[in-house]
């Protein structure tokens, strides 16, 4: 059964995400990478424990780039990377954080922006949100 959701449940990108997750957790690579990203994540949460003891919200690009066609990047693993540069500071720091559809490109592709909140104030994100979206 986990094969077959393994290889059946996950796409090409997620499965490579995997892999390399595996491959930094390896006995041989976990101090060199794994204890560095342990500091870094620090250093995240630290920064944004700064920011928001002054400001309620972060608004910020979901992305560098606006959308992109469904399999475009597949062939190329460093602009899938680099498409989520913006998200994973959030992800790291364990802060809440929504994407928000702001407009679309001269291609007509979608345009996204995130907004960022403090530890445990989903409700003051997703009513800010909610506010942004209905104006």
């Amino acid at each position: 059964m986990i094969t077959d959701t393994r290889s059946q449940g996950f796409g090409m990108e997620v499965k490579r995400r995997i892999m390399l997750g595996t491959y930094v957790l390896s006995s041989g690579y976990y101090e060199a990478y794994y204890g560095k990203a342990l500091k870094s994540r620090k250093l995240i949460f630290d920064t944004y424990k700064n920011i928001f003891a002054n400001h309620d919200f972060l608004f910020l690009p979901t992305s560098p780039t606006p959308a992109f066609r469904l399999g475009e990047k597949m062939n190329n693993p460093i602009s899938m990377y680099l498409s989520d540069l913006f998200t994973t500071s959030a992800n790291l720091a364990n802060i809440p954080a929504i994407s928000l559809p702001v407009g679309k490109s001269q291609d007509g592709f979608p345009i996204g922006m995130q907004l960022q909140a403090n530890h445990f104030e989903e409700d003051k994100l997703l009513s800010f949100s909610k506010l942004l979206l209905n104006n």
